[in-house]
């Protein structure tokens, strides 16, 4: 008989949100009048709420006069902008579909995107259009084009033309939220082609609720907010929705630059970071950082892959903001499962569980344990929570079959519980192991040592097939700039910190950078195809 172990979250001191996720943002706009709400980092052009809701308003009549409506899918496949949101918040009111996808798409997987989603309208901005056109010539579903700028031809619609609707007196469309799908937002792709993740309103409104919990939440209407994540990631779509409804104000970055991440954070007096870890390890290490006043700084919260104590140490004795406020969630689970409270942290650590969410462990060889609080065995988890999706589209039926019988989520990621306030700590993917010579090693591990170094600026590791020892553990190693770090001290170095199975075998490989999708998770499978190339 399998043993269980079965965490559970502390009851929701919030009152559920008992209306549409339109209607919600729609009068929370509305409240917050005319604060600014985003502001373009770099022409430093703004728009405050008032203007947010008139614009929205407008896009949202756009949709009615081309009979979009509930149930109808609206893409938007663009950089970050001050525009970006306008189409989301639209969608919502009239209870459509809003599917994001990544501007940096090929025509493969942008047309694989589509055909999964099936939008019968796509904002675009200037630099995704080509693709966009492309990929949509090979569908007979998408009716428009609309184009954030300056069109190719007559074909697509400016954005501006959206604007030209007015109304009086209008109201967002009473959906069920339980019923009605608010977003289609696409898996990482770590592992292959993305997959769509339906999320209803009920989902959305879930997040929203726990952001509102002061115990988890501690975003504030004051804060001004760096806008730097990619809009269409489901990190960065839900951060969109719950600084819209705090009322904070976004400072929003196109794409990461270095002088331009640094001096957003200086000159508009950056109060509180959405990051993901490469973005830790830039502020932990990178020379510059240290040419800019970051004093704005008072909480730092990181997510979308795990960050190492090693490197959230370094960041706290460089800027003195800390400890990071980690969380973990997935597309699947509409963000953060695992958040770590504004008034208690451990170091390295995901957070705890939020509200209405249950967790258990099992082993890697899928048998259960009890699991006291202080045991640190290894475990893969599962989630059991409310906002979890109500689906994968299409074909991608393999996928669901991490929503189990007993509606727990399999989420493949490993983690223990780390001490008696029940913080969990996520150490890897169970499809990232390495196994050498019958030890299963964490490749997160090894990548926090290497991090530690002062040479190193970014690295990743893999296992390299061998016919004695299974795998054999290889570093691709980024150097900081005018390092002379040899293979053989980086090898040293790793010896000296751990055990005789953990240590480089496979050896080091120097590397420009280390491939990552949007969200920070190292492509392992490019690394092995980097490796592969010079063989």
């Amino acid at each position: 008989m399998d043993l269980e172990y079965i965490l559970q979250g502390p009851e929701p001191i919030v009152p559920p949100l008992n209306v549409s996720l339109g209607k919600h943002l729609f009068y929370c706009i509305k409240g917050h009048g005319d604060k600014v709400a985003l502001v373009d980092a770099v022409t430093g052009k703004t728009r405050t709420f008032s203007e947010i809701l008139s614009r929205s308003i407008s896009v949202a009549e756009g949709f009615k006069a081309r009979g979009i409506k509930t149930g109808d899918v609206v893409s938007i496949c663009s950089e970050n902008s001050i525009d970006f949101i306008l189409p989301v918040l639209a969608a919502c009111y009239i209870g459509a579909t809003c599917a994001p996808l990544n501007p940096a798409y090929t025509t493969r997987e942008l047309l694989h995107a589509l055909n999964i989603s099936k939008p019968s309208i796509i904002f675009c901005s200037e630099k995704a259009l080509e693709t966009v056109e492309r990929a949509s010539q090979d569908t007979e579903f998408v009716k428009e084009i609309v184009v954030f700028g300056h069109p190719m031809s007559h074909k697509q619609t400016p954005f501006n033309r959206f604007l030209q609707f007015k109304s009086s007196g209008f109201e967002p469309v009473d959906v069920d939220p339980m019923e009605t799908i608010t977003a289609i937002l696409c898996s990482s792709g770590t592992t292959g082609l993305p997959k769509g993740v339906m999320l209803t309103q009920h989902n959305m409104l879930t997040v929203v609720r726990l952001m509102k919990d002061p115990r988890f939440g501690d975003l504030r209407r004051e804060d001004v907010v760096l806008g730097l994540l990619p809009m269409f990631h489901s990190y960065a779509f839900a951060c969109q929705l719950i600084t819209t409804v705090i009322g904070a104000t976004v400072v929003v970055i196109k794409r990461f630059e270095e002088k331009v991440f640094l001096g957003s954070i200086q000159n508009y007096k950056i109060t509180l970071l959405f990051l993901v870890p490469p973005l830790v390890i830039f502020l932990a290490k990178a020379p510059i950082v240290d040419d800019y006043d970051l004093t704005s700084l008072r909480s730092i919260r990181c997510g979308a892959a795990p960050l190492s104590e090693e490197v959230e140490i370094l960041l706290y004795k460089r800027l003195g903001v800390g400890p990071v406020k980690q969380g973990y969630g997935m597309t699947e689970t509409t963000l953060g499962v695992l958040i770590t409270p504004p008034n208690r942290s451990k170091s390295g650590s995901s957070g705890v569980l939020v509200p209405d969410v249950k967790c258990k462990t099992t082993s890697v060889d899928h048998f259960l344990f009890l699991i006291p609080f202080f045991h640190q065995t290894r475990e893969t988890i599962f989630f059991y929570v409310h906002s979890v999706t109500c689906g994968n589209l299409q074909s991608h039926i393999s996928h669901n079959k991490q929503l189990m019988k007993s509606s727990f989520f399999h989420t493949v990621d490993l983690g223990y519980y780390c001490d008696e306030w029940i913080f969990l700590q996520l150490v890897n993917r169970l499809t990232e192991l390495i196994k050498y010579n019958c030890f299963q090693k964490i490749t997160t591990k090894l990548e926090a040592v290497l991090l530690a170094h002062p040479d190193i600026q970014d690295a990743g590791v893999i296992g390299v097939p061998d016919e004695v020892a299974g795998e054999l553990p290889l570093a691709f190693v980024v150097k900081q700039p005018g390092s002379n770090v040899t293979k053989e001290e980086i090898i040293k170095y790793v010896a000296e910190q751990v055990s005789p199975q953990k240590r480089l075998h496979g050896g080091v490989e120097f590397v420009k950078s280390i491939p990552k999708t949007p969200s920070g998770k190292i492509l392992r499978r490019e690394l092995k195809l980097m490796l592969k190339s010079k063989l």
